[in-house]
């Protein structure tokens, strides 16, 4: 039995966005077989009987790392953080690619200063990749994604190679999950509560906040295309904002409600849920949905992403629409789930609303291969990856010389190990024996003795920065 710490960025609250979610579900399963504290910044406003939850701060962050054999964290924490490099082990989550965030986050500065914000947070993820010994993905795509990562800071390596050629265990799957008990019948969230939303809707869920990298303007202008066809269509979406102080206020939220006004929508076919529903009673929210929809730009955070929402969509056996180019959208094409779009295409999307929204036979058909698409994707199953790990933790196979790297002060660019500079007269003395060489013996000489000597300085630097 190992003592894990499980760390939040931020604070627990009853509406809990994805990463607190994830950090709850998984420090659930943990429980299982560890002794597990999941800690937060600020008071928690929420209690287990499976695992200890606490607050940290400063003062308190040092003792609780020092209590632990495994520590699990992700983001900005070890930036913030220095004292959880003094972790036994550290493994880190990687499912949320946030610097791919943040190139739409920092959309509203000047082009100076949004450039000098990536470079920062450039800083901040080599910091988090050079601390780790073992790191989680949430998709085989993140994972190719993150090894790229690792090279690009020095951690594919002699030392990685040789324990483990195939990078299985520095690099280890975890998607998000679900929770394998159904949806919990609750107090109606939407239907007959939002004037305008009958009990026999049919009811669309956007089931969570609205970012920017997401394209809520593409389904609402699709929205306005379905009212001939599916009169009694209602769009509803989840949540304007985040619960988490951590996330800013998104651009696209405004745009969407903007637009949906514009077209005469609000309150009558599209409606905004103000206030993000608590976790244990979002269950209803999905019981009271006919069809569940996740559409986004064509971005590089869409290749990426791991969506939170439709994995809630499959815990509750809906069907799914999805614009294209995600793995999730690999998932809804291949097992049927639903519909894919292209993106940008209203026609497309208002022939899938139009489709599903009439056609109920096909709407439960769906339903039945989501629910058993989503077995696969319950908590127990994902984290045991996790499970495997804590069972007998162990540090990186280079991670001294990686921890010496990141004391040195890194650079986002890591660059191969290279020889010190070199004093003024040595360079005169290579460069003085380079000439007499091609002097005496002619250019191929001259080449083949320094590449000679450029081998020999690569091995020096080598046995010095990875002993």
């Amino acid at each position: 039995m190992s003592r894990v710490l499980v760390l939040s960025h931020e604070r627990l609250r009853k509406q809990m966005s994805g990463p607190s979610i994830r950090n709850w579900e998984v420090a659930g399963v943990l429980a299982t077989e560890n002794e597990v504290v999941l800690a937060a910044p600020g008071p928690p406003e929420r209690s287990s009987g499976r695992f200890t939850v606490t607050s940290y701060d400063e003062l308190t962050l040092p003792g609780l790392v020092r209590q632990s054999d495994v520590v699990l964290c992700t983001g900005f924490l070890v930036h913030e953080h220095p004292v959880l490099l003094e972790a036994k082990h550290l493994a880190i989550d990687l499912y949320g690619p946030f610097q791919l965030e943040n190139l739409h986050q920092g959309e509203s500065l000047e082009p100076t200063q949004h450039y000098q914000l990536a470079q920062d947070i450039r800083g901040v993820l080599t910091q988090l990749l050079l601390a780790g010994d073992v790191f989680f993905a949430a998709s085989d795509r993140q994972r190719d994604f993150w090894l790229g990562w690792l090279d690009a800071v020095g951690r594919i390596n002699p030392l990685t190679h040789r324990a483990d050629p195939g990078y299985a265990s520095l690099v280890r799957l975890m998607p998000l999950g679900l929770s394998p008990e159904p949806p919990r019948p609750g107090p109606a969230r939407f239907r007959s509560v939002f004037p305008g939303i009958g009990p026999d809707d049919f009811l669309i869920l956007w089931g969570g906040g609205i970012w920017e990298w997401f394209d809520p303007i593409t389904l609402i202008k699709a929205v306005d295309a379905t009212k001939e066809t599916v009169p009694n269509l209602r769009l509803v979406f989840g949540a304007m904002a985040s619960p988490s102080e951590k996330v800013p206020a998104h651009r696209m939220a405004v745009e969407a409600k903007r637009l949906s006004d514009s077209l005469g929508l609000t309150g009558t076919r599209v409606f905004f849920n103000e206030s993000w529903v608590p976790y244990d009673e979002r269950g209803q929210m999905y019981l009271e949905s006919d069809l569940g929809v996740s559409v986004h730009k064509q971005d590089i955070e869409t290749h990426f992403s791991f969506r939170t929402r439709v994995l809630d969509y499959l815990w509750a056996g809906l069907p799914i629409i999805t614009t294209e180019g995600d793995s999730m959208a690999d998932l809804v094409h291949a097992e049927d789930l639903g519909a894919v779009v292209a993106y940008d295409d209203v026609d497309s999307l208002a022939g899938a609303l139009t489709q599903l929204g009439t056609d109920r036979e096909r709407r439960l058909a769906c339903g039945a291969r989501s629910t058993a698409a989503g077995r696969r994707f319950q908590w127990p199953v994902v984290t045991e990856p996790l499970l495997e790990y804590c069972r007998s933790p162990e540090q990186a196979p280079d991670r001294h010389a990686a921890r010496a790297r990141l004391a040195g002060g890194a650079t986002p660019a890591a660059e191969p190990p290279s020889p010190p500079v070199r004093r003024r007269s040595e360079v005169a003395r290579v460069a003085r024996k380079s000439i007499e060489t091609l002097r005496r013996d002619g250019a191929s000489a001259a080449f083949a003795k320094g590449r000679e000597y450029v081998k020999r300085r690569l091995r020096r630097s080598l046995a010095r920065n990875f002993p």
